[in-house]
């Protein structure tokens, strides 16, 4: 792709603050951030580059930037800024503002900014779902828990896959957008036969796999090491290593259920569907109840001292969803069918459908995204690397420097 050149666009910084407080204009560059960040290689210069993206009004090159899905958020940064120029709370700004820029339906702007907007959305979606599941099933049956009596098992398949079909289509655009501003800053390569196409296809799902499978960044990106130093269990990277993990299993397991388990059938608790969710659904709960812990008291880091409806949003859905879904797996074995155990069921479908109707919208998105855009950057640098000497080292490269344009708009 041909170089667009560096346009400036001023309105750019003022976009950002829609999504967090920072206070960057107060940065003159002296790299302090870069200094003290554990995430650094050589050749890299985040955050304070990524910051003179954003204050130069550079938003290709700033959208290209790794950086922006490489921070951790551990706050050192801004603890040992000397400008109090928060450039943390400017990564994680920049985070949400790249997921509400490349939503093609624009919905994440109104879910990320507006509280009344999302909490009148996700009444009504609540509303709509209990209706349609009322309409269609609706039946208790007292003699014994009969739960697709009550919500029709046929209408549910079908509705998760136009809901599945639906979010998939988001995304898809959305891909689309995030894969276009990433390439756009990137030198053209030569071209270069399928097979290594292939090939560093794979060993970019690997370089991506490695990183986030246990997330060892989180212990290199922390505050430099105190008296007071929380547990392991209380870590940061225990707490997302608990929830990714739980949510992958829980997955897993549904996925197991959906396509060798006969509906409404009964099964023991080591059935290895049944006893796969079970060990998940503990692990998601304990992450999504540290979570929510360490945001009330903002403790664990300078990430916990600020929450917004979007965090508190995506934590409290996989809290809930997860208790109801225990709930109703102890209902199943109550002798006699409760109004309570319908009831909790009817609430923990309702909360499964939204949580997936709102992944494309909302900070879950950024389980998505952030691979993506890691897989992204992986495969750029290997094809460029076919390109340049033998001895030229992947890790070091970037996109090319902005130079602002004087042609260009501003």
């Amino acid at each position: 792709m041909e170089d667009p050149g560096a346009r400036i666009d001023i309105r750019l910084l003022d976009e950002l603050r829609q999504y967090g407080e920072f206070n960057v204009i107060n940065c003159f560059s002296c790299g302090h951030c870069t200094a003290v960040c554990n995430l650094v290689k050589s050749g890299e210069a985040f955050p304070r580059r990524v910051i003179r993206y954003a204050v130069l009004g550079l938003r290709d090159q700033l959208a290209a930037e790794k950086a922006v899905w490489s921070c951790y958020y551990c706050g050192e940064c801004t603890a040992a800024c000397p400008r109090q120029a928060t450039p943390g709370q400017f990564m994680d700004a920049a985070r949400r503002y790249f997921i509400v820029n490349w939503d093609v339906t624009t919905l994440s702007r109104r879910f990320y900014t507006s509280p009344r907007f999302t909490w009148i959305s996700m009444t009504v979606l609540a509303v709509v779902l209990a209706v349609l599941f009322l309409a269609t099933g609706g039946r208790m049956v007292s003699e014994r828990p009969a739960f697709f009596e009550f919500i029709n098992y046929a209408f549910l398949h079908y509705l998760g896959y136009a809901v599945m079909a639906l979010v998939g289509l988001v995304f898809a655009a959305n891909f689309a957008n995030m894969a276009r501003q990433i390439m756009k800053t990137f030198p053209k390569t030569p071209g270069h036969g399928p097979g290594s196409w292939i090939k560093d296809g794979v060993r970019a799902v690997m370089d991506v796999v490695q990183e986030l499978a246990l997330q060892k960044e989180f212990d290199e990106c922390k505050v430099k090491e105190s008296e007071n130093r929380e547990p392991w269990y209380l870590s940061r990277r225990v707490m997302h290593l608990a929830i990714m993990w739980g949510f992958l299993g829980l997955l897993g397991a549904t996925t197991f259920d959906f396509l060798f388990k006969e509906p409404g059938s009964h099964v023991p608790l080591y059935y290895p569907a049944r006893l796969l969710g079970t060990l998940a659904g503990l692990l998601l709960l304990y992450g999504t109840s540290l979570a929510l812990w360490l945001r009330r008291e903002k403790k664990g880091g300078l990430s916990f001292e600020k929450s917004y409806l979007s965090d508190w949003l995506l934590l409290w859905l996989l809290w809930a969803i997860t208790l109801s879904g225990y709930l109703t797996e102890i209902a199943v074995y109550l002798p006699r069918g409760f109004f309570s155990g319908y009831l909790i069921l009817l609430v923990h479908t309702i909360l499964a459908l939204e949580l997936m109707l709102l992944v494309p919208f909302t900070k879950f998105s950024h389980v998505i995204y952030r691979p993506v855009a890691l897989y992204l950057h992986a495969l750029l640098l290997r094809r460029r690397a076919r390109s340049l000497p033998l001895n030229w080292d992947a890790s070091r490269y970037r996109p090319r420097e902005a130079v602002p344009s004087t042609s260009g708009p501003v």
